[in-house]
């Protein structure tokens, strides 16, 4: 059986990007992977907004559609339940709060025995990513509902558009001590790809650089 990806965060964390990202790489890396965005809760910057790039990349996105794609009710679509017992790579998006962490709850029967990555990613110049005791709230709510442990953290410090080195080398430090009183592992730092060489060599060796693609049009002209 194929792998599953779970990306989780608070508001502002990048999450949806980088699943998206993450989801590209793995069709490059001939996986046939789909994209499933379950993010109820964030109608900014949602996967949804990018399906038919990702169409023509050959990623197959799944996600909810008409008036309940951001209802009160979380409404998975059926067809997520079959792809979860079958052999493919997913790439699962999930809001990091109580409507995350009922989605995961009612998911977790289907996923019990899959071999999974579950991903905490922070941003930790976002709110309620600041505290080790705001993120052990978020990591126990997630983690009891989906019957499942966080295996690692994904750094992702940025500030959107005034994000520059210095901003990325503190925010990651900052990410490294919350890791580090969490008792979780960073799997990678994201970058822009602008920002790589510019970075020292320690860095470099953990870092995965990503495309932004959710960001709105005005930002993207500038």
């Amino acid at each position: 059986m194929r792998h599953l990806a779970i990306f989780s965060g608070g508001f502002g964390s990048g999450k949806t990007e980088i699943a998206v990202n993450f989801a590209l790489q793995g069709m490059k890396n001939n996986e046939s992977p789909i994209l499933i965005d379950l993010d109820f809760v964030n109608p900014f910057f949602a996967s949804r907004d990018v399906k038919g790039m990702l169409a023509e990349s050959g990623v197959r996105l799944v996600a909810p559609s008409g008036e309940l794609a951001f209802g009160d009710v979380p409404q998975v679509p059926p067809e997520v339940l079959g792809l979860l017992q079958q052999d493919n790579s997913i790439y699962l998006d999930l809001a990091g709060d109580e409507v995350g962490a009922t989605v995961l709850g009612y998911l977790s029967r289907f996923i019990q025995d899959r071999p999974c990555d579950f991903y905490l990613v922070l941003n930790p110049y976002r709110p309620f990513a600041g505290t080790s005791s705001e993120l052990q709230n978020l990591r126990e709510l997630l983690q009891k509902a989906g019957r499942r442990r966080f295996t690692a953290i994904i750094s992702n410090p940025n500030l959107v558009e005034d994000t520059n080195l210095e901003v990325i080398m503190e925010g990651h430090r900052r990410v490294l001590e919350l890791a580090d009183a969490l008792q979780l592992p960073v799997s990678c730092l994201t970058v822009e790809e602008r920002f790589y060489n510019e970075l020292p060599p320690e860095y470099q060796k953990i870092t995965r650089t990503i495309k932004l693609y959710l960001r709105p049009e005005w930002l993207q002209e500038s």
